[in-house]
């Protein structure tokens, strides 16, 4: 309606005859509308082709918690990979206590920890093709190490476009997919670390900001978002966000008080860290400086099949 008042208040002095309550003062604009009146009945179409519906709102999933493990409250949780064997390897992060570490699930029990230099901050970790590919947040890098021994082997530098080390996962055939905090994901070829291509994530029709761990999860890339107690399940095809599964309320409101040593830790002790258990459905979720691990289940695994892992060229 709105369009149409605007078209009459620059027409309407120009309709305006003799008598009319309208002065005519410009025959220029009634030349502009003798030109124009050919085209006008391609109005609606042009206004239908222009003015969007609003979207649809994401569904939100509950998550329900199937069991509870200890997890070291001294852990900077960064990402989290579930090896086939039932072990954990968990990135964390901090200057001077970045690790990367291989624990027992249920118990919490520390079974091997490579710790790295302290110029160095652990962020996201996946193992792809015999190799665990850690990443660091601001010094550009990929850390490529034996998935067996957790030894460093090499070192890699971030493609070009990617501004940070936030999360990593890989579909397992061929492409790894990498956030850096803002509302892309980064397709990467995970031999050679090239960009394949990169992918804008968008919920209702808006930019999703804050991408940070990262699951692949039957064919579908989750994600943590940073500082927000909720999942986001990702259509990597579209960047379309499926669904969201909301977290709220895993840990007490007095563990929440207790969490950080310091005033600005308990402030980043938030949500984060994400791993896949493919044969029971399970998601294990923690958080930077959690005391507990846990194991979930949720509708929103049920909502979808198995799915091709590769976008087609």
């Amino acid at each position: 309606g709105r369009y149409l008042h605007r078209l009459y208040s620059w027409l309407g002095p120009s309709l305006a005859g003799p008598g009319s309550p309208l002065p005519n003062h410009s025959s220029a604009r009634a030349d502009a509308f003798a030109r124009l009146m050919p085209s006008l009945h391609l109005l609606p179409l042009l206004l239908a082709l222009t003015i969007r519906p609003p979207s649809s709102p994401v569904h939100v999933y509950p998550a329900r918690v199937l069991e509870s493990y200890p997890h070291d409250a001294d852990a900077f949780t960064q990402g989290l990979h579930l090896e086939e064997d039932g072990t954990l390897i968990e990135s964390t992060g901090l200057y001077g206590e970045s690790t990367v570490r291989r624990v027992d699930v249920e118990s919490g029990r520390l079974l091997h920890c490579e710790r790295l230099p302290g110029a160095w901050f652990g962020e996201g970790v996946t193992v792809q093709a015999g190799r665990c590919i850690q990443l660091l947040w601001r010094e550009g890098l990929l850390l490529v190490r034996d998935a067996r021994t957790l030894k460093l082997r090499d070192t890699v530098a971030l493609p070009s476009g990617i501004s940070e080390g936030w999360g990593i996962t890989g579909d397992g055939a061929g492409s790894l997919f990498v956030s850096d905090g803002s509302d892309i994901l980064h397709e990467l070829d995970a031999h050679s670390f090239r960009v394949k291509r990169r992918i804008a994530v968008h919920a209702a029709g808006r930019p999703l900001p804050n991408l940070n761990e990262l699951q692949w999860v039957r064919g579908e890339v989750w994600a943590n978002l940073w500082h927000e107690d909720r999942l986001a399940v990702i259509e990597p095809r579209s960047g379309a966000v499926r669904c969201f599964v909301d977290l709220r309320g895993l840990l007490t409101a007095e563990e929440r008080r207790s969490l950080g040593r310091t005033p600005a830790l308990q402030q980043e002790a938030v949500l984060n860290g994400l791993a896949y258990d493919e044969p029971t459905g399970r998601l294990l979720v923690t958080g930077k400086l959690w005391p507990r691990l846990f194991a979930i289940a949720t509708e929103a695994l049920q909502k979808v099949e198995q799915k091709p892992s590769a976008p087609k060229p």
